[in-house]
C-alpha cells in the first residue's frame, strides 16, 4: 500500500485539474460534517423537565384540648361520687331558770335575810334555780352569756366577783344602774342593795363581770339597758 508520501508526490505532479478537484471535494466534505453536526440533537439536558409528582397530602386529625378532658373528667367524677349525707351537729341548748329577768329582780328586792355565806344559794333562789357548785367563783367559770368587767350589768344579770379569804368569790343580782340586791350587804345574813364598786372596794374582791346564767340555767329577759 503506498505511503502517504508517495501520494503527496503524485498529487504535487498531477495535472492542475486534478489538485482543483481534490481541493473542491475536501471542502465539500468539511461542509457536509458540519452541517451534520447543526442538525444533530441537542443534549439532553436541554430537554423539558420532567413533571414532579404531586405532593402528598398529610391530614391531621384535631387533637382534643386538655381542657376538655379535664372537664368531662370532674363530670364523670361528679357523676359517679356518691353523695354524703351533711351531718349537723346539735346546737347545745341551756336549760332555763323558772323565773325571767323581771321576776329575779322583784324576789330580790323583796328579799331581807340570807343564810350568812351563802351568796350563791341565796342568789339562785331568786330566779328558783337548783343547786349545782359550790361557790360562786366556780358558777362563773361555768357561766354562760358572760361580759367580763362591765361595770352596767342589766337588771336580772348575775353578778360575779372572785378571790375573798377561801376564794370562793361572790355572786349578787343587779337591780339596774350599777347596783346589786347582795346577801350580806346589810351585814352578816342581811340582804341590801349596794354599788358593784363599793363592793368590790369594801369586800377586797375582783370584780370579774356579769352573765346571764346561774350553775348553767339562763335566765330569760336579761339585757344590757
Amino acid at each position: 500500500m503506498p505511503s502517504s508520501l508517495s501520494v503527496l508526490r503524485r498529487a504535487a505532479n498531477a495535472p492542475r485539474w486534478v489538485a482543483v478537484v481534490l481541493a473542491v471535494t475536501v471542502v465539500a466534505s468539511i461542509v457536509v460534517v458540519a452541517g451534520h453536526r447543526h442538525l444533530a440533537p441537542t443534549p439532553a439536558a436541554d430537554a423539558a423537565p420532567a413533571p414532579s409528582a404531586p405532593a402528598a397530602v398529610v391530614r391531621r386529625e384535631p387533637v382534643a384540648s386538655r381542657d376538655l378532658d379535664r372537664t368531662a373528667d370532674r363530670e364523670v367524677e361528679q357523676r359517679v361520687r356518691p353523695s354524703i349525707p351533711v351531718v349537723r351537729k346539735p346546737i347545745p341548748t341551756v336549760p332555763v331558770a323558772s323565773s325571767d329577768a323581771a321576776e329575779t329582780v322583784a324576789a330580790a328586792e323583796a328579799s331581807t335575810y340570807n343564810v350568812p355565806g351563802q351568796c350563791l344559794g341565796w342568789a339562785r333562789e331568786q330566779a328558783d334555780i337548783p343547786s349545782r357548785y359550790s361557790t360562786a367563783a366556780t358558777a362563773w367559770d361555768h357561766a354562760t352569756g358572760r361580759h367580763p368587767h362591765d361595770l352596767t350589768p342589766p337588771k336580772g344579770a348575775a353578778v360575779y366577783w372572785t378571790g375573798g379569804s377561801a376564794g370562793a368569790g361572790h355572786v349578787a343580782i343587779s337591780v339596774g344602774h350599777g347596783r346589786v340586791r347582795s346577801s350580806d350587804a346589810g351585814g352578816s345574813g342581811v340582804v341590801a342593795t349596794i354599788s358593784v364598786r363599793k363592793l368590790t372596794r369594801d369586800w377586797h374582791l375582783t370584780y370579774v363581770g356579769w352573765a346571764d346564767s346561774i350553775n348553767g340555767y339562763r335566765i330569760q329577759g336579761v339585757a344590757r339597758t
